[in-house]
């Protein structure tokens, strides 16, 4: 038959069959169709129609390269252990509009750095056109744009208002950047923080009044620069080719527990489009992400798990391959996440996620801000600091979350700035949002601390010079419910570590070796830390109150030098008086206890004393 074939029939021929052979001499992985992208007799055509295709390139079915993916990957397809709907992609909070509930377990496969666009509809007549976002969102929140076609016509004629949500809930009104009214609609028209829209006009385009767009943007995320995902990257938007290539599995991925690549095969790698085996393609976009100190601000990664009193490798979360490190999927699962909030996260009970690798916390008692029952749940900044909008998720009771933000959240005073330890609001700030005047805790103590008699506490970070913080006596992971207990009688169980102070950190003494009046050695004392946690409250005290602080170097101001007199004071019904010369700054803020104390021997378990009085007094203080 192929004699009576016309010449230029058998030079095409000829050619299709040179290419043939040359693919076949191409190495495996150029060309590899991996399974199960087959049905097991041809690899091609179980996507792809080589005549009279429905879409390009050369699809079996219509619509690109998610349409053609959903045909299989969808209840009741071929990829049904696998199917992803339209509606399971993430819209996690805050940064949603008001009544937009948080879902979704997958990551989107149609947004973009520049956002997500959401036609709402409005009009009588719907409207004929699209709207298209660009750029980049330079702000420091998620939110989201709203834009409302003001008067009719097409591009360059209609006109369109627009406003954004602010972090805290609600919309933006009359605030600078936070609207804009009467814009003619056009080509990159600038909103905020390097958002921009495009109304693109069609044929018989016609924008109508009253319809309605949502454009939603993340913060801290780029466009990638890898050039196998900027490859799959039509108009800026992902699909799902963007992250997977079907046709190979060479690449390897994050799952530690993937096969090998062998053969030119690799069932079971997730077919990646790039190296992913540190979860490089999530830090392509996510790059703000990528950072090995909290102080940055955000969760660490890529680091190795350091096993002590504070952390532990995780039972039940996945670590690289290789190094055993922290990475994005080690929280976060990109498909299938099994709660439906949007956050991707690997487990339900949140609690039991951060304490898994977190081991610096009581959830067996439980303690106080960890109970899952009665807990409170974050109520919503109450000062100009912080943004962070209420949690009303009852399952969150106990949860991590209420404090901590696994990707920070920025100061309202200074945008470029996340509050330390990834807190949600500056640390005395945050303890008194729930422990403060209408908080939702049974101890509201922030008025206390106000008094002139009361202990000064002050943040910190924002106070120069000696303060004192309310994590100085209190661990927030540890402490439990409850209040100090006292009693008019010295025992040796009356200076105890009360419920509120478990799992403080401090110092112990030791007198032993000590004379009546004789000041503590900065030798004799031991560090208590909070892994261990403080059994007597003085423990807390001595911290700042002794020598143990202060060694023989008082602070100016605030310690004298009493080198003679005598001092009185009462255990019980005795008194106790002494003399001498040996009253020096070794003794500044160092309790006296005399030498037939009854408590533990070579401890200050019993110590707890009555008002002390000297002559000639001390100096006062410095306020």
């Amino acid at each position: 038959m192929i004699q009576n074939l016309p010449a230029n029939r058998l030079k095409h021929m000829a050619k299709g069959l040179l290419g043939f052979i040359a693919a076949a001499l191409l190495p495996a992985t150029v060309f590899a169709t991996d399974p199960p992208h087959t049905d097991g007799n041809d690899y091609c055509s179980s996507c792809h129609l080589v005549h009279r295709s429905l879409g390009a390139p050369l699809f079996k079915v219509p619509g690109g390269n998610v349409n053609l993916c959903q045909s299989c990957h969808v209840p009741g397809g071929t990829a049904s252990a696998q199917a992803m709907l339209n509606s399971d992609q993430a819209m996690p909070a805050p940064g949603l509009p008001p009544g937009a509930v948080p879902a979704g377990n997958s990551h989107r496969w149609d947004s973009s750095a520049s956002g997500r666009v959401v036609y709402l509809g409005g009009a009588a007549t719907p409207s004929v056109g699209a709207v298209l976002s660009s750029g980049t969102n330079s702000g420091p929140y998620a939110q989201t744009y709203t834009l409302t076609v003001a008067s009719a016509g097409d591009v360059g004629a209609a006109r369109f208002n627009w406003s954004v949500t602010i972090p805290g809930g609600g919309y933006a009104t009359n605030a600078i950047g936070g609207f804009g009214n009467n814009l003619l609609t056009g080509t990159n028209v600038a909103l905020t923080n390097g958002i921009s829209v495009t109304f693109a006009s069609a044929t018989n385009s016609f924008y109508q009044v009253n319809d309605q767009w949502q454009i939603l943007v993340r913060a801290s995320l780029r466009h990638p620069t890898n050039t196998d995902l900027l490859a799959n990257l039509p108009g800026g938007q992902m699909m799902c080719s963007t992250c997977h290539n079907p046709h190979s599995q060479a690449y390897p991925p994050f799952d530690p527990t993937v096969p090998a690549y062998t053969n030119g095969f690799g069932a079971g790698r997730h077919y990646q489009a790039m190296d992913n085996g540190f979860d490089q393609m999530c830090l392509d976009c996510h790059a703000a992400r990528g950072v090995t100190n909290s102080i940055l601000g955000s969760h660490p990664v890529i680091i190795p798990i350091t096993t002590n009193a504070y952390y532990r490798a995780p039972a039940s979360l996945p670590l690289t391959a290789s190094g055993s490190c922290v990475a994005c999927e080690t929280c976060h699962d990109v498909h299938l996440a099994p709660d439906n909030d949007g956050n991707l996260v690997r487990m339900t009970n949140r609690l039991a996620f951060c304490t898994e690798c977190h081991a610096l916390a009581d959830t067996t008692t439980p303690g106080r801000h960890l109970n899952v029952t009665n807990s409170a749940l974050w109520p919503g900044g109450r000062t100009n600091c912080s943004t962070f909008p209420p949690i009303t998720d009852t399952t969150l009771r106990g949860a991590c979350e209420n404090c901590h933000q696994a990707h920070g959240w920025p100061m309202a005073t200074n945008t470029a700035l996340v509050f330390p330890k990834l807190l949600v609001d500056q640390e005395e700030s945050l303890c008194f949002t729930c422990h403060g005047t209408n908080g939702p805790a049974t101890m509201r103590v922030e008025a206390d601390f106000s008094k002139t008699y009361h202990h000064l506490v002050s943040d910190a970070q924002q106070t120069q010079g000696r303060v004192v913080e309310c994590s100085s006596c209190h661990n927030p992971h540890k402490a439990l419910s409850g209040s100090h207990t006292y009693t008019n009688t010295a025992t040796a169980s009356r200076n105890l570590a009360s419920n509120p102070l478990k799992g403080a950190d401090g110092v112990a003494c030791s007198y032993a070796s000590l004379t009546n009046f004789q000041a503590v050695a900065t030798n004799l004392y031991t560090v208590i830390p909070r892994s261990t946690g403080v059994t007597n409250e003085y423990q807390i005290c001595f911290k700042c109150h002794s020598s143990f602080a202060y060694g023989t170097n008082p602070p100016a101001g605030l310690s004298p030098i009493y080198s003679t007199g005598t001092a009185t004071f009462t255990s019980g019904s005795a008194t106790v008086t002494g003399s001498g010369t040996t009253w020096n700054t070794g003794m500044v803020g160092a309790w006296i206890v005399r030498s037939n104390n009854a408590g533990t021997p070579g401890s200050c378990a019993a110590t707890m004393r009555a008002p002390l009085t000297k002559s000639p007094p001390w100096p006062a203080p410095r306020a």
